[in-house]
C-alpha cells in the first residue's frame, strides 16, 4: 500500500519534531502561552520542510530534515534562554553571544540573507530586556524568528 502525501508529512513532522517537543531545554524561562506560541513557530517551520520534501525518498528527505529539525531547536533554545536572561546581570555578553546564536540558526534555517529589520527587533528586545518586560520581549523574539512558513 502506497502512503499518501500527507502521511509522509504526518510522519515526518512526527519524527522530526516529537524530539524537540520531548526535550525541556526550549521552554523552561517561558510561561505556557509563550511555549505555545513558540512551539507553534517551531511545528510550522518543520512542517514546511515535511511538505517541501514529501515527493523525496527518505534518504534525501532526512539530511534537510534534520537541518531544518536542529536548526528550528536551536532557535527555540535560544529564544528561551535569551527570555531566561531578563532580570539577571549579564555575565560574559551572554545575551549578545545568544542573539548572534538565534540569528546565525535563523539563516541557517533560512538559506537567506536576515531581514532589514533584524537589527530594529534586536534593538526592541533588548530595550524590553532592560525594562524587565517579559512578554514584550518574548514578542519582539517572535517578530525576529519569523519566516516565510508563518
Amino acid at each position: 500500500m502506497q502512503s499518501t502525501s500527507s502521511d509522509i508529512v504526518r510522519t515526518r513532522l512526527k519524527h522530526w519534531f516529537a524530539p524537540i517537543v520531548d526535550e525541556p531545554g526550549w521552554r523552561s524561562h517561558l510561561v505556557d502561552d509563550q511555549a505555545e506560541e513558540l512551539l507553534q513557530w517551531g511545528l510550522a517551520q518543520v512542517e514546511q520542510t515535511a511538505v517541501h520534501t514529501q515527493n523525496l525518498p527518505d534518504d534525501d528527505a532526512d539530511p534537510l530534515l534534520e537541518k531544518d529539525s536542529t536548526a528550528v531547536h536551536l532557535i527555540m533554545s535560544g529564544v528561551n534562554d535569551l527570555i531566561g536572561t531578563i532580570g539577571q546581570p549579564p555575565t560574559f555578553d551572554l545575551v549578545d553571544d545568544t542573539m548572534t546564536r538565534v540569528l546565525k540558526n535563523l539563516r541557517w534555517l533560512t538559506n537567506q540573507p536576515l531581514r532589514p529589520d533584524n537589527l530594529r527587533r534586536v534593538s526592541q528586545f533588548n530595550q524590553a530586556r532592560a525594562g524587565e518586560d517579559r512578554q514584550a520581549a518574548f514578542q519582539h523574539l517572535l517578530a525576529l524568528i519569523q519566516t516565510d512558513a508563518n
